[in-house]
């Protein structure tokens, strides 16, 4: 794969230095800083020294690097191998602090990771882990205090390390940031190997970028397919390579299936076999019996036991031979029935111990069409886990546009909605907006009289409030800190006000109750700002909202203002 060095030390780590072949050609500003050698000397050490990184196996190894006036490099590596290039990745020994990585997390990105209690989450900077739940702790089986500061390609095995590193690379270049979903191959504190299927991407943060992973195991699901191929295998050979003739016919006489040993016996490759009515290789004097018997087959009996009938092969050769025919019943129907033949044509001599073959023979195939079903079951298992994981993501996807505290959309997913909106009454040139921008009064000094929490209470019970007072097709979003908005398609600037006038009325007229048998009153002030006749843009109507926000504080508060014209 084709290598962006600048982007390695994201991936893997700032210290790292990359071989091709036997010659070390790149080594990172970053480890020739750590060392305080210039670069070409630092790479000609690397040169005569690479034996010793070879001989510790990789993989979490501790090595000392020489330095140039300062401390000796303790640290540990890992190596990657990528087609022809080699990287070594350095981590400096005992660096692992969870309280201190806890700090940096942006808020956002433990929120996610809470939420998604189902899975397995990691998060990384500069190729390190910093933040792990106790699912992905039980999964590879490390303490947190080991799992802190290790290098995220240290746990994963080397046949997954190049579609992991690609899939990091193609994030940071990705327009989202995110990482396609991939299956990777892990590798737990034991050294057992765990398949999980993965979806993560990048977070900037303060200038730092922060790679977030969530992973759910697949390692059972994974092995389950491999049985079922191995099966599945097994069936195959034993059809195909059986030395009797077998297939599959419905109803209406129509052979659905049937072995390489039909298609040598006739002459007829199996496409023009399949969809061929049986009768269409026997005898002409064959066919009438042969389509009683199987109307009986299918509506009386349900088998056929030790029957000749005369074939035709593509040549015009007759052969004849001896079958046997067993219904097969699902859910009280008989969908279709299995036949097993042999030639007996010059094998009559024979006739003892090719009947005692083919009981054997039809014990198997009874006990192997019992396996057919069960794999077939367990295809319907893997399906419903497979819905399961996407409604799981069906409700990572709506955490994301959610406000935590108050569950009614956030700021982000408001300014998305806002821009469509926008662009739908420019679409209809003579419709009309209207956006309510909502601020609790005074909410500074009721925290600072009754504390966070309390106020926390407030906004999540004003949340209620304003949710019952706004129609279906109106979008509530909480705006931030102590306000809100609620976009109104379709309403005229009066009609947007009595919103708020009810609003107003409702909120003053509402005991808030802390649940100690304390409560207060709050009130609101609202500012609307509206456009009509196709004219302004998104900006122009939160300016507008604002402003008359500003002039509904101004009047004494608790009260609606519309925005006008100067």
């Amino acid at each position: 794969m084709d290598l962006d060095i600048e982007r390695l030390e994201d991936i893997l780590s700032p210290y790292f230095f990359l071989k091709k072949r036997k010659d070390v050609v790149y080594v990172s500003n970053a480890l020739a800083l750590k060392t305080g050698f210039l670069k070409e000397d630092i790479q000609n050490f690397l040169d005569t020294n690479t034996s010793i990184f070879c001989s510790q196996g990789g993989g979490g190894q501790v090595v000392t690097l020489p330095t140039k006036g300062k401390e000796a490099f303790d640290c540990t590596f890992t190596n990657t191998r990528l087609g022809d290039n080699e990287i070594f990745s350095f981590s400096e020994k005992g660096k692992s602090d969870a309280n201190r990585y806890d700090q940096i997390i942006p808020e956002i990105l433990l929120l996610i990771m809470s939420s998604y209690s189902t899975g397995s989450c990691l998060i990384a900077e500069k190729g390190h882990i910093i933040h792990a739940n106790n699912t992905f702790l039980s999964l590879l089986g490390f303490p947190i205090s080991e799992i802190i500061g290790m290098q995220v390609i240290e746990i994963v095995s080397g046949q997954s390390r190049e579609s992991f590193i690609k899939g990091c690379e193609d994030a940071l270049k990705a327009p989202g940031r995110m990482m396609p979903p991939m299956e990777l191959m892990l590798t737990s504190s034991s050294g057992r190997q765990i398949f999980v299927s993965v979806i993560g991407g990048w977070v900037t943060c303060e200038d730092r970028d922060y790679l977030w992973l969530m992973m759910n195991d697949m390692t059972e699901t994974i092995n389950l397919m491999r049985r079922l191929s191995e099966e599945h295998r097994r069936f195959s050979e034993l059809y195909n390579l059986s030395p009797i003739g077998m297939l599959y016919v419905n109803p209406r006489g129509k052979i659905l299936d049937c072995n390489d040993f039909v298609s040598k016996l006739t002459g007829y490759s199996k496409d023009e076999i399949f969809g061929s009515s049986f009768t269409k290789f026997v005898d002409p004097h064959e066919e009438e019996r042969l389509r009683e018997d199987f109307w009986r087959l299918f509506t009386q009996s349900g088998s056929i036991h030790r029957h000749e009938c005369m074939l035709r092969t593509k040549s015009g050769e007759s052969i004849t031979i001896e079958y046997d025919v067993q219904v097969i019943t699902r859910k009280n129907r008989n969908i279709q029935a299995l036949m097993v033949f042999s030639d007996v044509t010059d094998k009559r001599e024979l006739e003892i111990e090719l009947l005692e073959k083919n009981a054997e023979m039809e014990k198997t195939l009874w006990e192997m069409a019992e396996v057919k079903d069960a794999l077939e079951a367990r295809a319907g298992e893997l399906n419903r886990a497979t819905e399961e994981l996407k409604v799981l993501n069906e409700k990572l996807s709506q955490l994301s546009i959610t406000d935590g505290l108050t569950e009614i959309y956030n700021h982000r997913h408001f300014q998305d909605r806002l821009s469509e909106e926008v662009e739908r009454f420019h679409r209809a040139k003579d419709g009309v907006l209207s956006l309510l921008v909502i601020d609790i009064d005074d909410f500074k000094h009721f925290n600072d009289t009754y504390g966070h929490q309390c106020g926390d209470i407030v906004l999540k019970q004003l949340a209620g409030i304003l949710r019952s007072n706004v129609r279906s097709m109106d979008i509530l979003a909480r705006y931030g800190g102590e306000e809100f908005a609620v976009i109104l398609p379709n309403a005229k600037a009066e009609e947007a006000a009595k919103v708020g006038e009810r609003i107003c009325e409702s909120v003053r007229s509402t005991p808030f109750s802390f649940g100690d048998g304390t409560s207060v009153k709050v009130t609101v002030s609202i500012g609307v700002g509206t456009l009509t006749h196709g004219q302004g843009e998104k900006s122009d109507l939160i300016k507008k909202a604002d402003s008359a926000l500003y002039a509904a504080k101004a009047k004494w508060k608790d009260r609606v203002e519309i925005w006008e014209e100067d």
